[in-house]
């Protein structure tokens, strides 16, 4: 029997539903059309700077040019748009929402994928993009090979499967590492049937990989290697809601909320996941993968210029598909750091140099350039322990815990002492 077509599917569901919620019906029609004279350029070459005919580039992710952005990245009406390079390796890409800026995607059968971030096609053409000839690989005991589908058992094209993690022999001896550099190729992407395939430089037993499929949630999997082809399961995930809310109960719009799982274990993190509030101060935020603890936090940098800030809220994911509310989010009167940084032996601070700090357990950071005489001044802080990690090309910290502080006030005496470094 044959099974019934679902009405929507895939990230086209999950896309259609984050537009709903997170945009007024007076908006609608805006986002889901672009200005068509809005267009992303761009040169598509191969390792050698000859031109690629015939090459993919598709939009895979948007983002506001400005300021935070309700939808998830692969939410947008843009998101999915592709193009056929033409015989000089050109492409273009019409009809793109003008606030946006673009992560494309280039592709071509036999070359390894390839993205280019940040394109603002009011700025100009893309960065060109090379791909290099993917190096065919016979022996299977280097090479993890999949089909990704969906809870339907359809196929998932154009999703991006990244290494994160190598069990092998080494040097030392039998184990993992774990890095993206690890593989022959950084990513692999799946074709019209789901297929990918990516490959070690040496013989391995095992490979942690991500797998993220736009408009679902991404996905680690721990597969051996081999000749058979693994069935691998990607689904819509679970829905993250709340409110942010100030002292007296008033919205928080145009904030700036952060995801990342408790555990962040090399192989066992999907990064950092974000999105905005809405003039309510509401955000929803969706594809989360369930079955996982994960903290919620407003960023400090969303907050500072408001003078407020949030903490740490612990979550425990759901099962697949559910929403999960998590209510009103009180923000607080921030904390203000300030203080001065010092070289041994006097003189003013390079203009190179800068000062990161670093607040949620390494979670959340700010970065600010101190000027000539070395003060510096942070704010958005809640109460907690930060770090301070000052960068300063040829000196170290002279106490290398000075950066370690306890914020339960304004500070305005930090003093951070930097030495000569020894190499």
């Amino acid at each position: 029997m044959k099974r019934r077509a679902a009405p929507l599917r895939g990230w086209l569901r999950s896309a259609v539903a984050c537009t709903l919620i997170a945009v007024p019906m007076s908006d609608f029609a805006t986002l889901l059309t672009s200005d068509d004279g809005t267009r992303a350029t761009g040169l598509v070459l191969d390792s050698a700077g000859d031109p690629l005919d015939r090459a993919t580039v598709l939009v895979y992710e948007a983002y506001l040019s400005k300021g935070y952005s309700p939808f998830c990245p692969t939410c947008w009406a843009d998101c999915g748009k592709r193009v056929l390079t033409d015989a000089s390796g050109r492409f273009r890409i019409d009809g793109l929402h003008p606030g946006l800026k673009f992560k494309l995607l280039a592709l071509k059968r036999g070359y390894s994928a390839a993205f280019v971030e940040n394109v603002d096609p009011l700025n100009g053409p893309a960065p060109t993009i090379n791909l290099k000839v993917h190096a065919t690989v016979e022996d299977s005991t280097r090479i993890v090979r999949g089909q990704v589908v969906d809870r339907f058992g359809d196929p998932v094209p154009d999703a991006v499967v990244e290494p994160q993690g190598v069990f092998a022999k080494h040097p030392w001896g039998r184990g993992w590492m774990f890095g993206p550099w690890l593989t022959a190729d950084p990513m692999a992407v799946t074709n019209e049937q789901g297929d990918f395939e990516i490959a070690y430089d040496k013989p391995a037993d095992r490979m942690i990989l991500k797998i993220n499929a736009r408009g679902m949630a991404p996905k680690l999997i721990d597969e051996s290697t081999g000749s058979d082809r693994k069935a691998i399961t990607v689904t819509d995930g679970i829905t993250i809601a709340g409110r942010l809310v100030a002292p007296g109960g008033k919205p928080v719009a145009h904030a700036e909320i952060a995801l990342t799982t408790y555990s962040r274990a090399s192989g066992t993190s999907f990064g950092t996941l974000r999105i905005g509030t809405r003039e309510d101060g509401t955000f929803s935020l969706p594809n989360v993968p369930p079955g996982r603890v994960w903290v919620l936090f407003p960023t400090m940098e969303s907050l500072a210029s408001r003078q407020l800030a949030g903490e740490l809220v612990p979550l425990n994911a759901g099962k697949d598909g559910q929403t999960l509310d998590v209510g009103e989010i009180r923000v607080r009167a921030a904390h203000a750091v300030r203080g001065r940084i010092v070289l041994s032996g006097g003189g003013p601070i390079p203009s190179d140099a800068h000062l990161t700090l670093s607040a949620n357990d390494g979670r959340d950071t700010q970065i600010t350039d101190p000027s000539p005489d070395g003060s510096f001044e942070f704010n958005g802080l809640a109460r907690g322990i930060v770090r301070l990690s000052p960068a300063v090309k040829g000196y170290d910290l002279a106490d290398p815990f000075a950066g370690e502080l306890v914020v339960d006030g304004d500070r305005d005496d930090i003093l951070i002492r930097m030495r000569p470094a020894v190499r």
